[in-house]
């Protein structure tokens, strides 16, 4: 059968040697200037009969998407798609899994996250910036500093994020709740609760992560209540999606000391806007949707796609596969 691959005409460069091992698969790209082309051939829309695709960074950076979102929502179905995303809350990749045999999204970005989110909280906790002025003021003084060793981390949301920063963070002694529907027992944590049941743990935690689905039930779930329960010296990670905090409550909390710091990667807003109290609040570490950006990233998802791709063709079990109602 002959598969049409819908992807970025600078992947299709890339990989145009390890294409000739699909000769199953014609490849429909776009560029910059919004040209498509079928095998490096211009070809009209109308004669398209597109059934693959890869939705990555590469392909919207091309800055054409009215014309992808079009050229999906034309097609009838996919018989498979590989994303580079984790979340699947944007309506084109809901629109796309709803007529999909076989999608699936991407844990390539789960190290670097999860890299991210221990780096930050270290960083809080052994207090870098302070050692850095003492240094540059010459002063020879004991640097007292909080350790991740017997912390309490709750992570909401125990996908392969959360649980990639499960692993990172028990190898330094932490102890793990993992807040999941499914609550078969994982070795990556010490116990697994309902999102019903967060409430009862937030008091405990020293630090929460946020990496879960945005939906109906985690819309602003880090709100004022949520954040009276925290403690006074726990810090807040999100990494999942901005609405999943009540920005004004907690700027709120933060200035009331109802917890030590936030960290935000993720914002209601972005770009965040320039007059924003998120870029210069002192309690606050402000990145911009960007952890990521590790340097290993995009080789990882080249392997997934790579192999994803190649398991479907051969009517093998791929990885990662979005199930209907898992979001």
């Amino acid at each position: 059968m002959m598969h049409e691959l819908l992807l970025a005409e600078s992947t299709y460069r890339q990989m145009k040697e390890e294409s000739r091992l699909y000769p199953d698969i014609r490849y429909v790209t776009i560029n910059d200037a919004g040209q498509i082309k079928r095998d490096g051939e211009d070809v009209e829309e109308a004669d398209l009969s597109i059934d693959m695709a890869r939705l990555d960074i590469s392909l919207f950076m091309t800055g054409q998407v009215k014309l992808i979102t079009r050229l999906i929502e034309q097609a009838e179905s996919f018989r498979f798609v590989q994303t580079s995303a984790a979340g699947l809350d944007s309506p084109l990749i809901q629109t796309t899994v709803s007529k999909t045999d076989v999608f699936c999204n991407s844990d390539a970005q789960s190290s670097s996250i999860a890299e991210f989110v221990v780096a930050s909280v270290l960083n809080r906790w052994h207090r870098f910036d302070v050692r850095r002025e003492r240094q540059s003021a010459h002063q020879w003084r004991e640097n007292f500093f909080k350790q991740i060793l017997g912390s309490q981390w709750l992570i909401v949301g125990y996908g392969n994020i959360g649980q990639m920063v499960a692993k990172r963070v028990k190898g330094f002694g932490a102890q793990v709740t993992g807040v999941k529907r499914d609550l078969t027992p994982l070795e990556s944590a010490d116990q697994l609760i309902s999102l019903d049941a967060i409430k009862l743990h937030v008091p405990e935690a020293d630090v929460v992560v946020l990496s879960c689905p945005l939906n109906d039930r985690t819309s602003q779930l880090v709100n004022a209540d949520f954040l009276a329960l925290m403690k006074p010296d726990a810090v807040l990670v999100n990494i999942g999606r901005g609405l999943l905090v009540d920005e004004k409550a907690l700027l709120a909390a933060l200035d009331q000391g109802k917890l030590d710091y936030a960290i935000m990667d993720v914002f209601q807003k972005e770009p965040l806007p320039d007059d924003s109290v998120f870029w210069e609040h002192e309690r606050v570490q402000m990145t911009p949707h960007s952890s990521h950006r590790g340097s290993k990233t995009e080789e990882l998802f080249e392997a997934l796609f790579t192999h994803n791709l190649s398991q479907f063709l051969r009517g093998k079990r791929v990885r990662n596969q979005v199930m209907p109602g898992s979001f």
